[in-house]
């Protein structure tokens, strides 16, 4: 997961995934499926407290570039609804990385049973040595 201007990047096997697709694609663990479906709701209600916000604010602006009486109590309810829209957005942030980390650290447990590393001796005009792949 990346965090970019334009909102959450979700990335799996060098494949993007919308909220929906992370919601399918952690439905193998319900926990973490059912924390990232919140934070998509909370993000969802922070976007549009956010957009609604900013909105009110964005109306008395263009009252007054536009030589009209601005309303500016507009400005201050838009101002309150985008400051409610920040613990919304905090909420589904910190939810998502709950998790996604729960789904992530339930593949690891099963990707660590299939662990075999190989050994080699390898001989050249440098020396003798032991090389690991994994």
């Amino acid at each position: 997961m990346r965090l970019t201007f334009f909102g959450y990047k979700f990335i799996q096997n060098e494949e993007r995934l919308t909220w929906n697709q992370l919601a399918t694609a952690t439905e193998a663990n319900r926990e973490a499926n059912l924390l990232i479906k919140k934070a998509k709701t909370q993000n969802t209600v922070s976007s549009v407290l956010a957009m609604v916000g900013g909105g009110l604010i964005g109306i008395p602006i263009g009252q007054s570039i536009a030589d009209v009486d601005p309303n500016w109590t507009l400005a201050y309810i838009g101002g309150g609804i985008a400051v409610i829209s920040f613990p919304f957005s905090l909420s589904a942030f910190n939810n998502v990385n709950k998790g996604i980390d729960k789904y992530n650290l339930s593949l690891k447990h099963t990707s660590t049973s299939a662990f075999s590393p190989e050994f080699r001796v390898i001989a050249n005009r440098n020396g003798i040595g032991l090389s690991m792949n994994f």
